[in-house]
């Protein structure tokens, strides 16, 4: 008969060994391709738009792993898409660095209809670039109560599915494909558990930890950022994890 230490001891290994799992878990769910080679935890990039001014890429690229570029946005107010005004500046310049880029649009979409009117907006303005990073559907609320996305009221079900319907597009267009969102919007108004497994999660979280309940892969986790070449007061900083 197992002496009761003896029982005990395997008790806490078991328990030990669910936590450990618990936590590789919460940053990726490992369905998804390892996009880095890399024997580190994770590796360090930003992403920037318009609001970051001319960049010295060359610069930027002797200083970060990765770069996700806004492509445009749908107004909050008109729903008007927009491209964002130094998108091909900029990501010609990451390109031509060898910086590994991937990319955003700023979602107002209301309906899955327009979910995949942002995408292919998204796939026609990156055509012919060396996206090999996910496109990201980048779903948050306006600054306020107002805006498209507060008047629509919608179901934490239909933001999946619009979500799912931007995705949708990309992957079958052959490239990765991936959601960006705080870590309330995560918890609250995104029924997570029905987005597609091939969706690369970017939770961002200015926290000293992510509070976001579910798995993910990547962090923003500071809009304070610097990084040598990037002429603007603050950059977004965000590390991509692979373990």
């Amino acid at each position: 008969r197992a002496k009761p230490a003896a029982i005990i001891t395997c008790c806490l290994l078991l328990i030990i060994g669910i936590i450990c799992a618990i936590i590789v878990g919460a940053h990726s769910s490992n369905k998804k391709p390892v996009l880095f080679e890399t024997n580190e935890d994770y590796v360090q990039g930003i992403d920037i738009s318009s609001h970051n001014g001319d960049i010295d890429w060359e610069t930027v690229a002797q200083n970060t792993d990765f770069v996700i570029i806004r492509v445009g946005y749908r107004g909050y107010g008109t729903g008007k898409i927009t491209a964002d005004s130094k998108f091909e500046q900029n990501i010609k310049g990451a390109t031509d660095a060898g910086i590994r880029t991937g990319v955003y649009f700023y979602s107002q979409a209301t309906t899955e209809e327009e979910a995949r009117e942002e995408a292919e907006f998204t796939l026609k303005a990156i055509s012919g670039y060396d996206v090999s990073l996910p496109v990201f559907i980048d779903y948050e609320y306006a600054h306020g109560p107002d805006g498209r996305l507060y008047d629509a009221d919608l179901s934490s079900a239909d933001a999946a599915g619009i979500i799912n319907a931007f995705c949708g597009r990309i992957s079958r267009r052959g490239k990765f494909c991936g959601l960006y969102a705080n870590s309330s919007v995560l918890n609250k108004n995104i029924k997570t558990s029905a987005l597609n497994k091939d969706a690369y999660i970017w939770v961002a979280d200015y926290n000293k930890s992510v509070t976001y309940l579910g798995s993910y892969d990547l962090w923003q986790y500071t809009k304070n950022g610097s990084c040598e070449g990037i002429n603007s007061k603050h950059v977004d900083e965000n590390r991509w994890f692979i373990k």
